[in-house]
C-alpha cells in the first residue's frame, strides 16, 4: 500500500492544558470515496498523519507523496508557539521534497507557507470565506469552490507559476516550474472543493510516477 502523509492542524485544549493535533473527518472521506465516482480521486492511498513530536525523516521513506494541509496561522501573522512549531516542521518537509523530489501539495495554509518557502508576498485579505468565484488562468474560465482564508498570496516568487486566480488578483494555485510541488489556496477535501481538479490531477499524476 502507498502512503500519503498529511500534516494536521495543532490545537489548544484548555479544558485539558494540552496540545492536540486534529484532522478534519473531511479528508477520510475524500481518502475513501467510491472509485466509480467522479470524486474518487485517493482510492490507492492512505494517509499517514504526520506527528510534530516525530522527526518527518522518520516517515520519509515509506511516502510517496505529503500533503500539507490547512488550520493555523503562519507564524509570521500569528506570533505564537504552535504556528513556529507548525512552520518549522513543514519547512523540514519542503526542504526534503526538493531534495529527494518527493511530490508535494499544499492545501489553504500549505500553499501559503510553500509559497512564503520561494519568496513570495502574502498580505490580510477580505471576502474569503465562503463560496468564491475563481478564474483558470489556463483558458480564463471562471469556477466557484470554497474559501476560509484570512491571507492571501499577492504576488509569486520567480520559481512559481500561477495557475488560478480570485477576483482581487490574489494567486489561489499555483505549481513549482521544474518540481512535483503545487499549491492551492482552498479546500480540497471540503464541499466544491473539487470543481476544479487540475492542480489536484498533476499531483496525483506526480504520484504514479514515483516508485517506493
Amino acid at each position: 500500500m502507498r502512503y500519503i502523509g498529511i500534516t494536521p492542524r495543532l490545537l489548544l485544549h484548555s479544558q485539558y492544558n494540552e496540545v492536540r493535533e486534529a484532522l478534519a473527518l473531511d479528508w477520510g472521506k475524500l481518502f475513501i470515496a467510491d472509485t466509480d465516482s467522479k470524486d474518487g480521486v485517493f482510492y490507492s492511498y492512505l494517509p499517514l498523519v504526520l506527528d510534530y513530536n516525530i522527526p518527518f525523516a522518520s516517515y520519509a521513506q515509506d511516502l510517496c507523496g505529503v500533503i500539507l494541509s490547512g488550520g493555523n496561522d503562519l507564524s509570521e501573522f500569528c506570533d505564537d508557539s504552535l504556528s513556529k512549531m507548525r512552520d518549522a516542521y513543514e519547512h523540514t518537509i519542503i526542504k526534503y521534497c526538493i531534495t529527494n523530489f518527493l511530490p508535494l501539495l499544499g492545501v489553504c495554509r500549505g500553499a501559503q507557507i510553500i509559497a512564503r518557502y520561494f519568496d513570495s508576498t502574502l498580505r490580510q485579505c477580505d471576502g474569503h470565506v465562503g463560496l468564491h468565484t475563481l478564474k483558470d488562468l489556463r483558458d480564463s474560465q471562471d469556477f466557484l469552490t470554497n474559501s476560509y482564508h484570512r491571507y492571501c498570496i499577492d504576488e509569486l516568487g520567480q520559481e512559481l507559476i500561477a495557475l488560478a486566480e480570485a477576483q482581487d488578483l490574489s494567486i489561489e494555485s499555483f505549481r513549482h516550474r521544474s518540481l512535483a510541488i503545487f499549491g492551492v489556496m482552498w479546500h480540497i477535501e471540503r464541499e466544491k472543493g473539487l470543481e476544479n481538479r487540475h492542480i489536484l490531477d498533476l499531483w496525483l499524476d506526480s504520484l504514479k510516477k514515483r516508485r517506493l
